[in-house]
């Protein structure tokens, strides 16, 4: 049972409740950004959220994807700009955004991190920058956070390091929202938590003007058991989807038992940011089936409520079959010298390629099924660079699952083969064709780096299970689609193109730079582009009416 949809639109002729200028519906990055820059347009703004606030940004690893030629980039030599940001990011988004969205946002990088920093979040300059990793080091603030380095990325474009991580220990996702959180309440924006949008209003013209909202009691028992069910809800990256449903319908009961009515009417309109869809099932078994049992990442306000808002009242969707679902076997990086092969044993790409690559990968190249087959030194090599390399307390907990309980063990090569069902003659010809090119010359046909292409030789042999719905492998999943939009302003388009009065959507509410392929860093560095411009937009509608 998904949560309830929106009800149909409400004429804005209803008596309301509040009155303001804009409507942020949402308060983690995207809405934030929106809000702080509505007011700095002299808006009267208004923003609510269904929770406490934060939002799949709070759970992140604080990574933002800022370059085109920052201090923190030249402070460990590289020497990055703009073009070569449009060139490397146009094989990532392809056509998820127009050509002129894309190189606004590459050339607005540099003036949004600046942005970032006078509301007050810190990016110390790095003491080097990290090559290739699923996530960096505390003392490392500066990383290649997506596929820069590897063909045929790098042959389009110069590789440069654009994995901004805020400064911190740990995960720095709560400290990044923590400090959009202030800098909202010094804006002067109003904040009211705990509260649901669940209808738009409209007027006669079919324009958005305000929104129905349902708020569960701040001082209550039931807002305690709203939190409570919210943190339940969290837990679904290892309790799986059963638990993200079954949280989901407890706070529809309780929203709906105790849950209080009003309106607010918003002159310029309304802005959507109230995440994607990735807690919502029956959307996710609707538009992207093939991820639907890997495991959701971000909060329970992910339920796809404000796309569902945007729909009703004609919006149009796009990109919605596409999610980052990430398969990280790097660290420890000795595993990446292995062959990620399908259920038949075919190779299936380059194995140092990003994260959410690689599970788009086993996806759509082998039905969500895959095996990373190493051999005996490959493993140990790992065994050693889990000890001695820096690296997060989860990062070493993963490797050391795979390494000792996820996986298959045989001494030959057909033996494994028979082990994990595949096709032992298959195997051995992928294995024996990587073997010879890593022995002649370390060219590889995937494009892998001659370092990391090790033959496999030395048994015994091992298949790690990389199927996208291990559960003992867990894939984190985020969706990527949205409402289509105007990528300048973030106005909210028809099927037909034309744009929707007062309604804007900014994060995963939104087709965005992010849409198409999800790298680190990427989602929130959108958050903050189509958030400000989202924001100042409807500010100005405020100044011209």
């Amino acid at each position: 049972m998904p949560p309830p949809a929106p009800s149909t639109a409400v004429n804005c002729s209803v008596a309301s409740d509040t009155e303001v200028d804009v409507l942020v519906i949402g308060f983690g990055a995207a809405g934030s950004c929106a809000a702080i820059e509505a007011r700095s347009q002299g808006a009267d703004v208004l923003v609510v959220d269904r929770f406490h606030g934060g939002g799949a940004t709070a759970r992140s690893g604080g990574v933002v994807y800022l370059g085109g030629g920052s201090a923190q980039q030249k402070a460990v030599g590289y020497d990055d700009d703009p073009e070569e940001m449009v060139r490397y990011l146009a094989l990532e988004v392809k056509e998820a955004v127009s050509e002129e969205t894309l190189r606004r946002f590459c050339q607005d990088s540099l003036a949004n991190l600046a942005w970032l920093e006078s509301q007050g979040i810190a990016f110390p300059p790095s003491r080097s920058a990290a090559l290739k990793t699923s996530y960096p080091s505390d003392e490392c603030t500066l990383y290649f956070s997506g596929n820069e380095l590897m063909p045929p990325y790098n042959t389009v474009a110069r590789p440069a390091p654009r994995g901004q991580r805020v400064a911190g220990a740990g995960l720095t996702g709560a400290a990044l929202f923590e400090t959009l959180r202030r800098a909202t309440e010094r804006s002067g924006a109003r904040i009211r938590y705990r509260s649901r949008a669940v209808a738009l209003l409209t007027d006669a013209s079919g324009g958005v003007c305000g929104a129905e909202i349902v708020s569960v009691p701040e001082s209550s028992l039931w807002a305690k058991w709203q939190s409570a069910l919210f943190h339940l809800a969290a837990a679904a990256i290892l309790g799986g989807r059963r638990l993200a449903s079954a949280s989901q319908r407890a706070l529809a009961r309780l929203e709906a038992r105790v849950g209080q009515r009003w309106t607010v009417t918003a002159k310029n309109g309304v802005i959507l940011c109230a995440g994607g869809f990735v807690f919502n099932a029956q959307m996710m078994n609707t538009y992207a089936p093939a991820l639907a049992q890997t495991r959701p990442l971000g909060t329970a306000g992910d339920d796809g409520s404000g796309i569902l808002l945007g729909q009703s009242v004609g919006g149009a969707v796009g990109q919605m079959d596409r999610c980052g679902a990430w398969r990280f076997i790097n660290p420890p990086e000795a595993l990446t010298y292995g062959l990620l092969v399908d259920r038949q044993g075919r190779r299936i790409c380059n194995e140092a390629l990003y994260g959410a690559t690689l599970g788009e990968h086993i996806a759509e190249r082998a039905g969500g099924h895959a095996f990373l087959v190493i051999d005996a030194a490959m493993a140990a090599t790992a065994r050693e660079q889990i000890r001695d390399q820096p690296g997060a307390a989860f990062q070493k907990l993963s490797a050391f699952i795979n390494l000792r309980m996820n996986r298959k063990k045989a001494m030959t090569v057909a033996e494994l083969a028979g082990c994990c069902g595949m096709s032992a003659d298959v195997l051995a010809t992928t294995v024996e064709a990587y073997n010879a090119q890593a022995t002649k010359d370390g060219s590889d046909a995937f494009g892998k780096p001659a370092e990391m292409c090790r033959p496999l030789r030395t048994p015994p042999f091992y298949a790690i299970n990389c199927d996208l719905g291990n559960s003992t492998f867990i894939t984190p999943c985020i969706t990527l689609g949205g409402l289509r939009v105007d990528g300048l302003s973030g106005q909210v388009l028809r099927q037909d193109g034309s744009a929707i009065a007062g309604l804007y959507a900014a994060g995963r509410n939104a087709v965005g730079i992010a849409s198409h392929s999800y790298i680190s860093g990427l989602s929130i560095a959108d958050c903050v582009f189509s958030g400000r411009n989202a924001g100042r937009h409807a500010a100005k509608r405020h100044q011209a009416g």
